[in-house]
């Protein structure tokens, strides 16, 4: 059984990584693989079926869950689509980043790529799997934040990098509609001079708005930290 394990794991599981990185498997695929895993679990050969001792939803599990850690096709396909668009702003110049960013020039909304032409077969589909579910895609922008280096990499009203769970396009939501140009960066509102916070509207702020307005400074003021490191997502 552990040898048949390290099969699954070492052989049977890597010979598609590389379709599974780029391309969205059909279902019909992954209980396919799935298929083949169990019937070499259990009896070690790929077209019979042994006596299943374990349910397969178990078995895939991690082992301190109870599981043979032999993961999942579907989430394993979902993780290694969704490194091409946790990359895609680290902004390497010349890279493919740069390639796909002059292309189909995207906007990002806390950390994860928005489209809004049309985009090759291959993008498509990763983004079609990972952004368009809202079972990823929201505990993915609930929970993401940016470490500042410069300010020049995140986005100030779209981003969450003053620490909390929702950027503050989220927080001051009538403000950011109110704003002339909301793709700025951090840097690009900050005023280092001064240290100040420069904030541009499209009309006078009325007395409510206003109060929200002195309520967004102070908050940024308190928390904005510039570092000497680079920029990161934690």
């Amino acid at each position: 059984m552990a040898g048949r394990i390290c099969l699954i794991k070492s052989v049977l599981n890597s010979l598609p990584l590389y379709y599974m990185s780029v391309f969205t498997v059909p279902k019909g695929i992954t209980k396919a693989i799935s298929s083949i895993n169990r019937c070499f679990l259990w009896k070690g050969t790929s077209n019979s079926h042994g006596i299943c001792k374990v349910a397969w939803h178990k078995a895939i599990k991690s082992k301190p869950l109870g599981g043979l850690e032999l993961g999942s096709i579907h989430s394993k396909n979902l993780a290694l689509m969704f490194k091409w668009l946790w990359n895609l702003d680290k902004g390497v110049v010349g890279g493919w980043q740069e390639l796909i960013l002059r292309k189909y020039r995207p906007h990002f909304a806390n950390g994860l790529p928005v489209f809004a032409g049309s985009l090759s077969p291959t993008w498509r589909g990763m983004v079609s799997a990972i952004s368009l579910n809202h079972s990823i895609a929201a505990p993915f922008q609930s929970n993401v934040g940016f470490k500042v280096g410069d300010g020049r990499n995140i986005r100030f009203w779209s981003d969450s990098w003053l620490g909390y769970a929702a950027p503050l396009q989220f927080m001051f939501p009538r403000l950011y509609n109110l704003y002339l140009q909301q793709s700025l960066s951090v840097a690009e509102v900050h005023n280092p001079t001064d240290n100040s916070i420069n904030l541009s509207w499209r009309r006078p702020l009325r007395s409510r708005e206003l109060c929200m307005s002195e309520s967004l400074i102070a908050e940024v003021e308190c928390g904005l930290v510039f570092s000497d490191g680079e920029e990161s997502k934690i």
